[in-house]
């Protein structure tokens, strides 16, 4: 496995990068979810480094309980055993637009385009912030999440602010599971 460790920041993603940029530590901003959150990875010691200078600083932070360094250059050498694996895995041109979170954009319709951005996003950033401001320019108001609890509905709440737009979760922690999609359902 490949060392490595992720730490959430909960502060504005530009201040955070000039941060990251001044202290020099080795970590690498691998999610923007929002203009105030912030995802850094990279390897352990550099990690606990950063969060040093993050205590020290007044930051909010916390460690995420992840296996190795996502989406930094820490895990690079996994590109190309998936990319490998992608190719026995039949791929067909999207029917409508879906984005890539590392290019913040839509697919290719190539499926082998397709294949070697979905291997490559293993080490790449996730660009979610910029994402939803891509769908937002392309016509997208409503944003359904469809998983366990409301992290990227509030991502995008966060995202969108003001401007007109849905955001509905389709699961929420500590409510039974069928009401919560009922729930969803209605207010969509």
């Amino acid at each position: 496995m490949f060392p490595g460790a992720m730490t959430a920041i909960s502060h504005a993603s530009d201040a955070v990068a000039s941060l990251l940029n001044s202290w020099n530590t080795g970590v690498v901003i691998a999610n923007h979810n929002s203009p105030d959150q912030v995802v850094i990875s990279g390897i352990e010691s550099a990690i606990h480094a950063t969060e040093e200078k993050l205590r020290q600083a007044a930051i909010r932070f916390q460690r995420l309980p992840v296996s190795t360094a996502f989406h930094s250059a820490v895990v690079r050498p996994a590109t190309a055993p998936f990319r490998a694996f992608l190719e026995h895995i039949t791929i067909s041109k999207p029917l409508m637009p879906v984005y890539a979170n590392s290019m913040a954009a839509v697919y290719s319709s190539a499926p082998d385009t397709i294949r070697d951005t979905i291997a490559g996003q293993i080490a790449e950033p996730v660009r979610f912030a910029e994402q939803i401001e891509a769908m937002y320019a392309a016509g997208v108001r409503t944003f359904v999440e469809v998983g366990p609890g409301t992290v990227l509905t509030n991502l995008v709440k966060s995202s969108l602010a003001d401007r007109p737009h849905r955001a509905v979760a389709l699961d929420r922690k500590g409510q039974h599971g069928l009401t919560s999609l009922w729930q969803g359902l209605a207010q969509l």
